[in-house]
């Protein structure tokens, strides 16, 4: 039985350390890697990449990541009470990066895995700012359903869930859409959207999530469309609130019930574009829950997401930043 403690959000998702490094063109051309793409290898391969980027003197800095542990951090330096539930190996890095959840006033569940190591996610920075990953998910490949309880599913107001656990975890994804008071749900990579499409929108069509968040990339592969206006109207179809991201440009938020607006993305001079999507999730979910009022929550989620990308780090935002920004 998992003792609960009460958290307004409760989020579920993938344990992952973050290896964030900048380099040439040139280094993922030698090894086939796509410009922006995501690319699975096993651990090896991920320990000699950073083992070569150390040799040839790059600067590799290591940080905790994941898409939803990033989201439910940022919320609870804003004030709003946030749990995450994630599966790691029994080994240093995984504590490490729970203990880290803990500090930042997040409470944890932590899945324990007897036999994979802790994921990790290397972020390589090329000189035009695009990210490409290249990811291990070791013990963060796979949620079970039968370690995740009912009970802890309903010990939140609202539950956030990244798109990644459609993967392998699709079993504990339908277990959260049918048990969560409230549910909000983020696309991930665009992807992971392409390899599960038909899958994802008949859950939601069974289970509509009270928010979807997408970026343009994983709107147009969601919806099958390419204007902003016609995705953010599509994603309408499968949840009650619509939240497009528009990178530098801005965001464009619908509801059901006829309300729309557009913000704009604040001058922003960009160091590290990682995180971005999650700052701004954090920041629009914080103001929402409070005021109900999707511009004021837009406004605070351009400006949670400027002060991220400010810095190297998906999780280096700082409250604090908010105030230069006003």
């Amino acid at each position: 039985m998992i003792l609960v403690a009460p958290a307004k959000i409760l989020g579920f998702g993938q344990v992952l350390w973050d290896y964030t490094v900048e380099t040439d063109f040139s280094f993922l051309e030698k090894r086939g890697f796509t410009l922006g793409g995501h690319h699975l290898v096993d651990k090896t391969t991920l320990q000699k990449l950073l083992r070569t980027l150390e040799e040839e003197g790059h600067t590799v800095m290591k940080n905790p990541g994941g898409s939803t542990a990033n989201v439910m951090s940022n919320l609870a330096k804003l004030g709003t009470k946030s749990a995450f539930c994630g599966k790691h190996g029994k080994d240093q890095d995984g504590f490490e990066y729970m203990k880290i959840l803990q500090r930042e006033g997040v409470i944890t569940y932590e899945l324990l895995d007897e036999k994979e190591a802790t994921g990790r996610l290397l972020c390589i920075i090329t000189p035009d700012k695009e990210r490409t990953f290249v990811v291990h998910w070791g013990a963060a490949e796979q949620m079970p359903a039968t370690r995740i309880e009912k009970s802890l599913i309903q010990s939140a107001e609202l539950c956030h869930v990244e798109g990644y656990l459609i993967i392998n975890s699709a079993e504990v994804l339908k277990k959260i859409f049918e048990n969560a008071y409230c549910l909000t749900y983020d696309l991930a990579a665009h992807t992971v959207v392409n390899r599960t499409r038909p899958v994802l929108q008949e859950l939601m069509k069974q289970h509509p999530p009270f928010i979807l968040f997408a970026n343009l990339f994983e709107g147009k592969t969601f919806t099958q469309k390419n204007s902003p206006k016609e995705i953010s109207d599509e994603m309408l179809k499968f949840a009650e609130i619509a939240v497009l991201t528009l990178g530098p440009k801005g965001v464009i938020i619908k509801t059901r019930e006829g309300e729309e607006h557009f913000e704009k993305a604040l001058p922003t001079p960009v160091v590290d574009t990682t995180g971005a999507g999650d700052a701004f999730s954090a920041g629009f979910l914080h103001e929402f829950l409070k005021t109900m009022d999707i511009k004021k929550a837009a406004r605070l989620g351009v400006k949670t997401a400027s002060a991220t990308i400010r810095r190297m780090g998906a999780r280096s935002f700082h409250p604090q930043q908010l105030k230069e920004l006003c």
